[in-house]
């Protein structure tokens, strides 16, 4: 099962990595203005901070692909969060240690005990095949470093 919204993303990234942002932007767009006309209850309560409340606007241009990039790489985080996507959209686009590494950084602060925890390059990337799968396919597959 794939969400409209994840194929329209990939779509949107395909352009702006091919520097069409133009053609991205209006995919991110239309996926906004779904967003904002959303049914549910929305907190109207003015004691919430503002930090805490998300405006979903349209994005009015983009003026170089670094700008396309951040936006959608926001949008993806913000549409499929907790769906299991953000490790493979870090992989795929390069920036999972520095962004892994951030994050540990600032929680160990609240969890001490993720005082060791820390993202290896080449090999965090990666997943361990099962075994099973190695065995069956006769020496073709050798097993992922690190595991």
């Amino acid at each position: 099962l794939i969400r409209y919204a994840d194929l329209e993303l990939f779509k949107a990234e395909a352009l702006i990595e091919l520097n069409q942002g133009d053609l991205g932007l209006s995919i991110i767009n239309s996926l906004r203005a779904r967003a904002a006309a959303s049914t549910g209850l929305l907190n109207t309560n003015p004691s919430v901070p503002t930090k805490f409340v998300y405006d979903v606007r349209p994005y009015p241009a983009f003026p170089d692909q670094a700008t396309a990039r951040k936006a959608l790489r926001r949008e993806r985080r913000l549409e499929l969060g907790l769906e299991g996507f953000r490790f493979f959209d870090l992989v795929r686009w390069g920036v999972a240690k520095q962004t892994i590494d951030t994050y540990l950084a600032a929680e160990v602060l609240r969890r001490p005990y993720l005082g060791p925890a820390l993202f290896t390059a080449g090999r965090d990337e990666y997943l361990p095949i099962p075994q099973v799968q190695i065995n069956l396919s006769g020496g073709v597959y050798q097993q992922n470093p690190g595991y």
